[in-house]
């Protein structure tokens, strides 16, 4: 019986810890054209979360620095347990760390959930680079002229 008992585990296991796709969301804002990096964060951070900080912070400082100092894209670090953040947390059902990059252009936001991507890849850099630079791309693109 146990031996019958790995192998179901295993395929288990493996159907369920399969990479999920960005979830991407439309919805109406308002002000001018832009990205924001959003990254939502406990009061008390684990390592994996100061990572995902330091990392994304890392990728705008040195492929994205004129559109920052443009205002073009922002990073905000947001509490989640602070309670004038709450209608931010409730907007992207933000919980613990959370990653969103979220582009606005002519009055309608679009923002992409990271999270699960963030957390996969948090220790490998060029593959979190990759990926976070595919989406910050993919959001100028929508928000240029």
């Amino acid at each position: 019986m146990k031996t019958c008992l790995f192998p179901i585990l295993a395929l288990f296991l493996a159907t369920n810890c399969t990479a999920q796709p960005p979830t991407r969301t439309i919805v109406q804002a308002t002000g001018p054209n832009r990205i924001e990096v959003l990254d939502f964060h406990n009061e008390h951070r684990c390592a994996t979360c100061l990572e995902i900080e330091r990392l994304t912070k890392k990728i705008l400082a040195e492929g994205y620095s004129d559109a920052v100092k443009k205002g073009l894209i922002t990073f905000k670090l947001i509490n989640v347990d602070e309670k004038a953040n709450g209608a931010m947390v409730d907007k992207y059902t933000a919980y613990g760390t959370t990653l969103i990059i979220s582009s606005v252009k002519n009055g309608k936001e679009e923002f992409v959930d990271l999270t699960n991507f963030a957390f996969m890849n948090y220790n490998k850099e060029g593959k979190f680079s990759a990926g976070i630079k595919e989406e910050l791309d993919a959001a100028l693109q929508k928000v240029r002229p």
